[in-house]
Order: C-alpha cells, then sequence, then structure tokens
C-alpha cells in the first residue's frame, strides 16, 4: 500500500475511517466488530503489514500496567499459535502481555509514541519469537482518555517506516479510539453495576458527557450544535443556552481572526498541528484561557459535515505562567541590583584597601615607632576609613540579608569590652557635634550579665549604628547614655542606648524600619542612606533578639536591644575571655628569601601595599604580573609557592588564571589565594567551588592576610 498522500484527499479517507468506527460503536456492535475493521483500515491506510490494538490495563495485585490485546492481525506461525489466535478470535481466550521490556512496551512506560525503523537495532527491543514474522519497522501509539492512559496502537512493517507527521496526522483517528476504548471501559462498569444494557444512543451519550475535557460539534458557519456537560460548565451556560450561540459570540473580539483562519485551514484539509491556546469570555464575564484542537468530520460525500473539538480550561495554567513572568522579573530585577552592589564595593573598596592597608602598615612598623601625636592622627585615618567601610557594607549586608545570604559567626561575647570598642569608633562624631557620651554599667549588686552568644561584628554593627543614629539626630549639648545588663528571667541580655534628641512621633515610629525612608531627615543636613535602622533590626533579629524603641517627640529616644545570654555551662551567663589574637610580626632569615609568592593585580596601589606588607616576610620573594596572561607565564616560568590572584585583571577573571596555571602538571598543586574587592558572596563562593585556598576581601586586613600567606607557603 502506498503511504497516506499528503493531498486533502487523505483527509475524507481519515475522516471516514472515524465516522464508521464511531458508527459501529453507535451500533452497539461488539468490541472485536468495533475494532477489527478498524484495525484493517488502519493497516490500508498506513500501507501497514501487521498490527495491534489493546487496552492499556492495571494490575490489582501491584499496580504493574500490561497490554490486554482487543484485536490483531493473525501472525500466527504454527498449530499452537494458529489455535492460539482463533481462541482469542472467538472470545474463548483472553491475550495478554506483561513484559514490557519491549518496543510497546516503551509507549506504555513513557506515554510517549515509539517510532522504531530499525528494530533489530534498536535497544528498547524486547526480541520475538523464533518463527514470528520479521518485524522492519514498528510504531506504538499511546490512547489517552480524559487524562488517563487506556490502550494503544500497534502497527509495523510500514514501507519507508514511520514519522512523527504520520503520527500527528492520525491523532483525530487515535483520539476517537481512545475515547471508544474509555467509554467501552465506563459501559462494562455500568453494565456490571446496572446487569443491563442501554441503548446505542444513551451509550454515546454516556461517552461525550463524561468526558474529562469539553468536548463540543460545531458545525461549519460556526454554531454549536452539540455540548457535552464539561463544555457547558467550561463557558458558564447551560447546555440549552450554549446551543444558541456560535463560537465568535464567546470569542474575544481580537481572537476572532485566528480562530477563523484555523477553521479555513481545516476546511482546506491542512493538518490542524498542535493544540491552539486562545481567550473567551464565559457567560458570567469573566475571561478565560482554552487550550484547543478540532478535527473535520466529513460525510459520505466528502463534504464537511461538522468539527469535533476537545477544549481544556487552562486558565490556572495561564495565571501561574503569570505569576512565573512577576517572579522572573522581580529576579532579573534581583540580579541587576546584585551587580550593581557588587560594582559599587568593589570600586570603593579598592581605594579603601590603600587608605586601612598602610594605615596598619604604619602602626605594625616597629622600625619607625610613631610618637603619640602621629598615633592619634592615624587612628583619626583608620575610624574614617572604617566609617566610610561601614557605609559599604551597610548596603552590602541589606542586601545580603534580603536574600538569605549573610552568615553569623556565633562567639561569646562581652558586652562592656563591646560599649568601650563602640564607644571609641564614635567619640570623635560626638565630640563634633557637642553630645556627651555617658556609660552606666550594671551595678554590683545585679544579676550578672555581661556576655551573649552572638556575632561580635554583628553586635558592634548594631551598637554603633544606635550610637551613630543617636549623635547624629540629637541637639547640641545633649547626651547619649548606654547601659547594659540581664533581664530580669537571666536568660537574656539588654543593650540600651538612649538620647536627648528631637525625638519621635507615634507615626514616624510606625515606619521606622523601612528600608530607605528617613522619615523627613532628607530635608535635613544630616548624612544617611535611610538604611542603617533596618541593617540593624535585620541583624538583631539573625541573631537571635528583639529590638523596641519607646520615643518622645520633642524629649529623646531610647533603642532597647535583647539578645540571648551566654552560658559557661554552670548558669552564670559568664565565660572566661578570649586572649587577643597576636598580630604575626616578620619572620628573619639569614639564607634571603625561600619562597616565592606571585601576585596578579592591575591596580598599582594595591601592588604597592602587597608589596609593603610583604617585608614584613622576608623569607618570601614577591613578583608581580599585571594581567592574567602575563600571570600565566610568569607562573610557568618562576615556579611560585603561591599565587595571588585579584578576581578581575581585565583580560581574564581570577578563576580563569588558575585554571589556565594549574593545568601544568608541576603546577597542579599551586594553592591559590583570592585578594580582591569584590565582597559579594557568589564569587566568594564560586572561588571556593574553584578551589581557592582562600578569599580575602580588600580593605586588606595586614594581619589575616600574613597568616594566609604563612599557612599556605609553610615557611
Amino acid at each position: 500500500m502506498n503511504s497516506p498522500p499528503s493531498t486533502p484527499v487523505a483527509y475524507p479517507e481519515l475522516g471516514a475511517i472515524i465516522s464508521r468506527v464511531q458508527s459501529r460503536f453507535i451500533r452497539a456492535a461488539s468490541t472485536t466488530e468495533v475494532f477489527d475493521p478498524l484495525l484493517t483500515d488502519l493497516l490500508e491506510f498506513t500501507g501497514s503489514e501487521y498490527g495491534f490494538i489493546a487496552n492499556v490495563l492495571e494490575d490489582p495485585t501491584d499496580g504493574h500496567r500490561f497490554l490486554r490485546i482487543v484485536v490483531l492481525t493473525d501472525v500466527s506461525w504454527d498449530d499452537t499459535t494458529r489455535a492460539r489466535f482463533e481462541a482469542h478470535r472467538s472470545g474463548a481466550d483472553v491475550m495478554e502481555f506483561h513484559n514490557l521490556q519491549t518496543l510497546f512496551g516503551a509507549a506504555v512506560t513513557t506515554g510517549q509514541a515509539v517510532i522504531a525503523n530499525d528494530p533489530n537495532n534498536d535497544a528498547r527491543r524486547g526480541g520475538l519469537p523464533g518463527q514470528h514474522p520479521p518485524m522492519r519497522s514498528f510504531l506504538g501509539a499511546p490512547l489517552f482518555h480524559g487524562g488517563e492512559l487506556v490502550g494503544m496502537v500497534g502497527l509495523a512493517n510500514r514501507e519507508g517506516g514511520y514519522d512523527a507527521s504520520l503520527v500527528e496526522f492520525l491523532e483525530p483517528l487515535f483520539a476517537s479510539v481512545a475515547a471508544i476504548i474509555g467509554a467501552v471501559r465506563m459501559d462494562e462498569a455500568r453494565r456490571a453495576a446496572e446487569h443491563a444494557l442501554r441503548d446505542s444512543e444513551e451509550r454515546l451519550r454516556t461517552t461525550f458527557e463524561m468526558a474529562a475535557v469539553g468536548i463540543a460539534h460545531v458545525t461549519p458557519d460556526g454554531n454549536f450544535a452539540r455540548a457535552n456537560q464539561q463544555l457547558c460548565e467550561i463557558f458558564g451556560y447551560s447546555s440549552d443556552t450554549l446551543l444558541k450561540l456560535r463560537v465568535q459570540d464567546v470569542t474575544l473580539p481580537e481572537d476572532l481572526e485566528a480562530n477563523r483562519d484555523y477553521a479555513r485551514r481545516l476546511l482546506r484539509g491542512e493538518r490542524p498541528g498542535r493544540s491552539l491556546e486562545r481567550r473567551y469570555r464565559r457567560g458570567d464575564g469573566q475571561v478565560i484561557w482554552i487550550s484547543y484542537k478540532a478535527a473535520l468530520v466529513r460525510d459520505a460525500a466528502g463534504a464537511p459535515a461538522y468539527f469535533i473539538a476537545v477544549v481544556e480550561d487552562i486558565t490556572e495554567r495561564k495565571r501561574t505562567e503569570a505569576a512565573l513572568l512577576a517572579a522572573q522579573a522581580a529576579e532579573r530585577a534581583n540580579a541587576a541590583k546584585t551587580e550593581f552592589l557588587s560594582r559599587m564595593s568593589h570600586e570603593l573598596r579598592t581605594p579603601l584597601n590603600a587608605v586601612l592597608g598602610f594605615s596598619q602598615l604604619l602602626q605594625m612598623d616597629s622600625g619607625h615607632p610613631l610618637n603619640a601625636e602621629q598615633k592619634a592622627k592615624l587612628q583619626h585615618i583608620e575610624d574614617a576609613g572604617a566609617h566610610l567601610l561601614a557605609m559599604i557594607n551597610d548596603v552590602l549586608d541589606l542586601s545580603r540579608i534580603e536574600s538569605g545570604g549573610l552568615t553569623l559567626a556565633p562567639e561569646t561575647v562581652s558586652l562592656s569590652a563591646l560599649v568601650q570598642e563602640s564607644i571609641a569608633l564614635v567619640a570623635t562624631a560626638a565630640r563634633d557635634a557637642s553630645v556627651e557620651l555617658q556609660v552606666e554599667p550594671p551595678p554590683p549588686d545585679a544579676p550578672r550579665g555581661d556576655r551573649t552568644r552572638a556575632d561580635h561584628l554583628r553586635v558592634r554593627q548594631v551598637l554603633v549604628n544606635l550610637l551613630s543614629n543617636a549623635i547624629k539626630y540629637n541637639r547640641r549639648h545633649g547626651s547619649v547614655t548606654v547601659r547594659w545588663g540581664a533581664t530580669a528571667e537571666g536568660d537574656a541580655v539588654q543593650l540600651q542606648v538612649s538620647d536627648t534628641g528631637h525625638g519621635l512621633t507615634p507615626e514616624q515610629q510606625a515606619h521606622l524600619f523601612e528600608p530607605f525612608n528617613r522619615l523627613g531627615a532628607e530635608r535635613s543636613r544630616i548624612e544617611g542612606t535611610g538604611i542603617g535602622l533596618v541593617v540593624t533590626q535585620r541583624l538583631v533579629q539573625l541573631m537571635g533578639g528583639t529590638i523596641l524603641v519607646d520615643s518622645q517627640a520633642g524629649v529623646g529616644s531610647r533603642f532597647t536591644v535583647t539578645l540571648p545570654a551566654a552560658s559557661d555551662g554552670n548558669g552564670n551567663g559568664e565565660q572566661p575571655s578570649t586572649p587577643p589574637r597576636r598580630v604575626p610580626g616578620p619572620s628573619t632569615s639569614d639564607a634571603g628569601p625561600r619562597r616565592t609568592v606571585l601576585y596578579a593585580e592591575d591596580n598599582p596601589m594595591n601592588v604597592e601595599l602587597v608589596r609593603e606588607v610583604m617585608r614584613l616576610r622576608p623569607d618570601c620573594r614577591l613578583l608581580v604580573a599585571r594581567n592574567g596572561r602575563e600571570a600565566v607565564a610568569l607562573a610557568q616560568r618562576a615556579r611560585p609557592d603561591l599565587l595571588l590572584l585579584d578576581m578581575h585583571l581585565g583580560d581574564m577573571t581570577g578563576i580563569e588564571v588558575m585554571h589556565e596555571v594549574t593545568r601544568d602538571p608541576a603546577l597542579a598543586q599551586l594553592p591559590c589565594v583570592a585578594l580582591s574587592a569584590d565582597a559579594m558572596p557568589e564569587p566568594i563562593e564560586a572561588a571556593k567551588r574553584a578551589g581557592f585556598k582562600g578569599y580575602l576581601t580588600k580593605p586588606l586586613d595586614v594581619a589575616a592576610f600574613l597568616r594566609c600567606v604563612d599557612e599556605n607557603i609553610k615557611l
């Protein structure tokens, strides 16, 4: 047989097959009488040699699926197989296939059409009995009804093989077969319950009405000729009302032409293609999304009789997709914000690296010690640099907190020491603003509550933020008071900052912790970003605490931070203090440099800082590369013991340089440490995943840098 022609004449033939199988079903013919001629038509229509139509059932004992043959071609080859075929044909025997490790089994397990045009070499092939007719090509089409896999059509040995276009072409027929198989199942269950047969029209009505999707018969001029209950529910009309309407009556005006074009293509005999998604208006005025696919049924003379449309309501899916798009947009915006913050952090940290780095070097220079006045001035430089760094970190912290990327390092924190540190950091600002700083430690007889279990850096950040605000928003010759101590229950400690400033109205207090809301202070000369208190609140919450404000306009404000108390195991909230860290000093060697450190950096100021720091390690020789390619070439020549990499070198990233260098077997174990102004969590994690031994951020902590060098070159 020839394959189905691509000209429209093929459509009357397919429509006729659909009509015949529906007609036989309507006449209440037996299952064999319905599907046997259908299989013959299918074989002739597709030019296939043999095939089968089967039910897909579930074994109630273990739930596995199997095929129960409805009709199949006679492929018997001896007396035994011939007798088995005749017994099946007469209804005396049931033929089932439980082994799904086959080509037809692949269609059942995947729920997708299986096309095998070289079965002998197909990994899914399970093999055939020795004398079984050969199989040169195979098509297995699963049949779905109401979203459930109910059956399967198998065809074999079509000259030229099978393809996806043939499957798509036959889809209306497969849909009809699936509907009939589903209907047969429902009818069998109904007959078993009621012990009687209904007439053929009732059986067709049951099939039509009980479908899980909307089904409509539509005349060529667009009138609803028949509609099942599901379709009526989708469109929100009673059956009588819907049958008085045309399809265009429920279609949005902007979609009318697309629907008409679809109908015209069907009438011309073109393939319908995939399902269409269009908007329609329900009887209550609500706009809904519909997915539908239609097929044209022609009469015996080949004239268009009606369209069969299968309709699903996909409104919820569309809403979900739209929500996913309000989410993707937010994700893109967040990514843009992260990129901006990363760039801002990098650009601002680079000059701060020189300010704070050289300040540390001056303090550590034992060969040229500073006098008291010089130390005081240097301290001002460091304080100013630290303040600017804190502002940068506020912005980054808020971003990290909101994205869930901020990590804490809990330890036992002494509040008395913390208060002294914080007071020292804001003392200059208080003096310049003519604000008196007062410290009121707990009275000697108060419950012991000097220690909390929290992140030392973050608690200090909280207290400095509160003190800075209390100074900035105070009045000249006003005061700021810090108190701390244990709560009455003893399971928490409190830090309290009070001021004699302008205070807050109830309306201002209601918006106090909103990002970038300065509560009107933006109109004053007082500098600020409007995020310090937001970061403060978020940090306190992350450490398991709370922050409360009590304020009166014109009188002042009091902020109270409550944090978990630390315990030494005896329940008294005290722990031994941690000894101060020793700042690594210079190592000495009479033999000269014994190790080589290669530093890749394109900023001359950063290079000069590291060069000065490395003077504290005379055992090390420092080599400098100004870009990524130079770093790779220099590493291959010098064979360094440690590679320090800036993460943005202009021509290459630090990760790319590391991969290029360690590709050399002789340098495969070379330790690499990142030294970057990019302090965002993502690049830090990326460097760790790439194999970096450490990630040091700028501004440089000289002591931490030297420890890292010592640990990695093992002098």
